[in-house]
C-alpha cells in the first residue's frame, strides 16, 4: 500500500469514529465504483485459504466495524451497517428468477461500501466456501470482533449437513440445464418479490445455510450477521462457476432483463436501480474468484439440450399431497402414472442407463407446491419408492429426490401461497430402475420425511411441512 492510500486510510477512519463525515463522502458515485472493477486479476477469496498476503479477513473486520459505527454516529445514513440489512429485509427477491442477479447487485454495492469506509478500491469480499469448510469460520466466533453476532442458532463447532453443501449436491447444481431450476421460477409480472418457486441452487445449499445457522440467518434481516455476505459472495461464486461451464447461458426474457433491481446505495448514498441484464458481466460486479467449482462427471459434459422456461410440457401429473393424514410423522402418497408419465420417464432416464455416453435431451421434474412452514428448524427429504422411509435413510439412497430447506418464512408473499420448489428427479428414477425399484409399469409412491436442522432432535410431525400438491413435469 503507497503513503497516500494509508494517509487516506488513516485519515477517513479517524473522521469516520468521531462521525464528522459520512462514508459517502469518501468515494465517488457509481462510475467510481464500477472503475474500481477494471483489474481483472483482483479477484474474491476463499476466507479459508490462507494465501500468502492476504489480509482479506483484517479488512473485513475493519470495514464491518465502521460501518456498524455509522448506526450510532449517523443513524440515517443508508451506508450503515442496519440500514444495509434492511435494504434486504425490504427489497429481496426470493424464490423467484431474480433471485441471483438481485443478491449479485447486492454483493457489489456493498462491496463498494466498503471499499469506501476502507479507502482501498482493490477490497474484495471474501466468500465462505461451505462445501469445503462446513463450520462458520473462526473468526466469527471471537465476541470481541464486529463479525460475531449473538443471534446464531448454533455452536461454533456444528458443521451443516451433507444433503446441503455437499459435493453431490453442488454436482447436481452445476449440471443442470434446466433455467427454471438455476435461476428459480418466473414470475409473471414485474413485481419484484411475486413468489414462483425455488430452484436447486436456492433451496438448497441457500436456504440450507439460512436455516442451519438460524437465528436473524433466518430470517430477511439476515445481512445483520456478519457472516451473510460470505455466505451469498459464495452463492454467486457458484452461479459464475455455473456460467463458465454452460458458456455464459443467460435468461432471454425481455421481462426479465429489463427489470430494475430494487433498490441499492452506491458508495455516496445514490439510489441504484441497475437493469438486470446488466448482472451478467459478471466481472463488472466484482464476480471473479480465485477458484470455480467444476463437474465431477465427464458424462455431465456431454451436449444437452438447453430448457427455457417456454419449454414445452410433454407431460404434467399432479397429485393432491393435502390428503395425507396430518397425524402422520411421515407420510406417503401413491400414484399411478399414466402411459404419458411412463413414457416421459422411460425416455429421460434412457441415457442414464447407457454403457456408452449419449446426451440428455429430456428430463423430469419434481415441483412441490403449498408448504405452510409451522417450524423453523424443520426441513423436508423426499423420497420415491423406499421401503421404511425415516430420517436415518440415508442421503446416497437409490430414492432419495431432495431436502428442501426454508427461508424467509417472515415474508408476507409465503403466507398465502406457502413455499414452492422444483428438483430434477431424472437421476432418482434412472437409480431406482437401477436396483430393481421401479420398473416403469407399476406405480410409484412418494414419500415425505421430517427432519430437524439440529442432530438428535425429535422432527416436527409432518403437517408442519407438508405440501399442498405435487406435480412431475416431463420436458
Amino acid at each position: 500500500m503507497n503513503t497516500n492510500r494509508r494517509q487516506f486510510i488513516q485519515a477517513s477512519s479517524a473522521l469516520l469514529a468521531v462521525g464528522v463525515v459520512d462514508a459517502t463522502m469518501l468515494l465517488g458515485g457509481p462510475s467510481s465504483a464500477v472503475a474500481a472493477v477494471t483489474n481483472s486479476s483482483i479477484t474474491r477469496r476463499d476466507i479459508n485459504a490462507n494465501l500468502p498476503g492476504s489480509n482479506d479477513l483484517v479488512l473485513y473486520t475493519t470495514a464491518v466495524q465502521r460501518m456498524k459505527a455509522l448506526d450510532q454516529s449517523n443513524p440515517k445514513s443508508p451506508l450503515s451497517w442496519k440500514n444495509q440489512a434492511l435494504i434486504h429485509k425490504n427489497y429481496c427477491p426470493h424464490s423467484n428468477w431474480w433471485f441471483l442477479p438481485w443478491h449479485r447487485a447486492y454483493l457489489f454495492y456493498f462491496e463498494s461500501i466498503c471499499q469506501a469506509v476502507l479507502g482501498d478500491s482493490d477490497f474484495r469480499l471474501p466468500y465462505w466456501n461451505w462445501t469445503r469448510d462446513r463450520s462458520i469460520p473462526a473468526a466469527f466466533w471471537n465476541k470481541k470482533s464486529p463479525l460475531y453476532h449473538s443471534l446464531r442458532d448454533l455452536n461454533p463447532n456444528d458443521e451443516v449437513d451433507g444433503d446441503v453443501t455437499g459435493s453431490t449436491v453442488i454436482d447436481r447444481i452445476l449440471k443442470n440445464n434446466v433455467d427454471a431450476l438455476h435461476f428459480s421460477g418466473p414470475t409473471d409480472s414485474d413485481d419484484q418479490r411475486q413468489s414462483s418457486f425455488a430452484g436447486t441452487l436456492e433451496s438448497t445449499p441457500h436456504n440450507g445455510i439460512h436455516q442451519f445457522i438460524g437465528g436473524d440467518m433466518g430470517t430477511y434481516l439476515s445481512p445483520e450477521d456478519p457472516i451473510f455476505w460470505l455466505h451469498h459472495a459464495n452463492v454467486d461464486r457458484l452461479w459464475r462457476s455455473w456460467s463458465e461451464l454452460h458458456e455464459n447461458r443467460a435468461l432471454t426474457d425481455k421481462l426479465w432483463n429489463n427489470h430494475k433491481l430494487s433498490q441499492f446505495y452506491d458508495a455516496k448514498g445514490n439510489v441504484v436501480r441497475p437493469l438486470t441484464e446488466s448482472t451478467l458481466d459478471a466481472a463488472a460486479y466484482n464476480a471473479d474468484y480465485d477458484q470455480l467449482e467444476t463437474l465431477s462427471s465427464n458424462r455431465a459434459r456431454q451436449p444437452m439440450r438447453a430448457f427455457a422456461f417456454t419449454q414445452e410440457v410433454s407431460v404434467a401429473f399432479s397429485a393432491r399431497v393435502s390428503a395425507i393424514d396430518d397425524t402422520l410423522k411421515i407420510g406417503s402418497i401413491d400414484l399411478k402414472p399414466d402411459g404419458q408419465l411412463r413414457n416421459s420417464i422411460s425416455k429421460a432416464t434412457a441415457p442414464l442407463l447407457a454403457l456408452e455416453e449419449k446426451p440428455v435431451d429430456s428430463v423430469i421434474l419434481m415441483k412441490v407446491e403449498g408448504i405452510q412452514v409451522k417450524n423453523k428448524t424443520t426441513r423436508l427429504r423426499i423420497f420415491i419408492n423406499c421401503d421404511n422411509p425415516s430420517a436415518d435413510t440415508p442421503i446416497g439412497s437409490p430414492s432419495y429426490v431432495a431436502t428442501i430447506n426454508f427461508f424467509g418464512g417472515d415474508h408476507g408473499h409465503h403466507e398465502k401461497r406457502g413455499f414452492s420448489f422444483m428438483y430434477d428427479c431424472t437421476a432418482t428414477f434412472a437409480n431406482l430402475k437401477k436396483t430393481g425399484l421401479y420398473n416403469g409399469v407399476d406405480g410409484i409412491k412418494v414419500s415425505f420425511v421430517p427432519i430437524d436442522t439440529k442432530k438428535g432432535v425429535e422432527p416436527a410431525p409432518l403437517v408442519d411441512v407438508k405440501p399442498e400438491q405435487i406435480t412431475f413435469i416431463g420436458l
